[in-house]
């Protein structure tokens, strides 16, 4: 991925069945109990390793059962504004596991001889993929939140934190963009930091994707083995794809090419009218989803603000790193468990 759109967060684990058992690591256990008091439902809970600058990663083992949880490229780093692909995030999470002493997550491998079994390959349950793009200031970094905000994704609820960041969510995926230099000082960044200064004078805000099991379910990425580079990056651009969905309602023809039962109600719309208050429920979602294909979209408020971020929308690409920047460990962590 050339460190364009990298890794932010992954879960992943591996069942062992072939294996000696291997050290045990829990941060407790909850237990769910009956009127009668009897134990329904047990819940063995990660343990927290905690590496340098307050980064850390949840690791459970019951002896045969691996599972890893965090941002395991930001781990043991002063910040994540950048980071890696799938190949080097994986990496990671070996070494990780082996400094436990437990076995590293691998493809797994089918039986071929006679009596052998199929050993299980490491699933993942969660991959968040992340890309920063560059606006020009944090006045037009801010301009397009707004924009953003404006648009509608399809079966999926909308979030919004003023001009500073916008979020869509439902069970399978979420997407967020958010201005990354005021999240830095909300997590302890100091303004005189280099990464903060050229993320504000870059005017970057962050893209983030985050996949849950549903959606790679679907996508055949559940097992590592069907798991590229590659492939999570066509993923995050199909994602994406309101990034390019272009507010075209200031162009002289867009009614003309718009058809006529539906021009009317965008011109409308256009003006400044509430179609909410105009058309019955069925009618204004019948026209909101012709329209939505031209660049329309009736179910927000139409924004008279003429935005000078709109080409840039259409041309944004993610940054790459710059030379300064470095993805290596600030300093090594021992991944001594809380409590120990």
């Amino acid at each position: 991925m050339e460190n364009e759109i990298f890794i932010d967060w992954i879960t992943i684990s591996q069942l062992h069945t072939n294996a000696e058992p291997f050290p045990i690591y829990t941060g407790g256990i909850n237990v769910d109990y009956d009127p009668e008091g009897n134990a329904r439902f047990e819940r063995v809970r990660a343990a927290r390793f905690p590496g340098s600058y307050e980064t850390g990663l949840a690791i459970k083992s019951d002896g045969r059962h691996i599972s890893l949880s965090g941002n395991v490229g930001r781990f043991c780093r002063k910040d994540n504004l950048f980071n890696s692909g799938w190949t080097w995030t994986l990496e990671k999470c070996n070494r990780v596991l082996l400094s436990r002493s437990l076995p590293a997550f691998h493809a797994g491998k089918t039986g071929h001889a006679i009596g052998q079994s199929d050993t299980p390959g490491a699933r993942v349950s969660r991959i968040d993929l992340t890309a920063n793009f560059a606006t020009g200031s944090e006045s037009q970094a801010r301009a397009l939140i707004r924009w953003l905000a404006s648009r509608s994704v399809s079966r999926m609820k909308k979030g919004r934190a003023g001009d500073e960041s916008v979020w869509w969510s439902n069970t399978r995926h979420m997407l967020k963009a958010y201005i990354k230099h005021i999240e830095m000082l909300k997590h302890g960044c100091t303004e005189d930091d280099p990464a903060y200064q050229w993320c504000k004078e870059q005017g970057v805000v962050r893209v983030e994707i985050e996949l849950k099991r549903r959606l790679l379910n679907d996508l055949d990425m559940v097992d590592i083995k069907n798991i590229t580079d590659e492939k999570l990056v066509k993923v995050f651009h199909e994602q994406t794809e309101i990034f390019n969905a272009v507010d075209r309602t200031d162009e002289p023809d867009i009614l003309d090419a718009i058809p006529p039962r539906s021009r009317i109600h965008a011109a409308a719309w256009m003006a400044g009218q509430d179609l909410r208050q105009l058309l019955p429920n069925g009618t204004f979602y019948r026209h909101a989803k012709v329209l939505r294909d031209y660049g329309i979209d009736i179910t927000e408020p139409r924004n008279v603000e003429s935005f000078p971020v709109k080409v840039r929308i259409v041309e944004m690409k993610p940054l790459q790193m710059p030379d300064w920047y470095s993805l290596e460990d600030q300093h090594e962590s021992h991944l001594k468990a809380v409590g120990e």
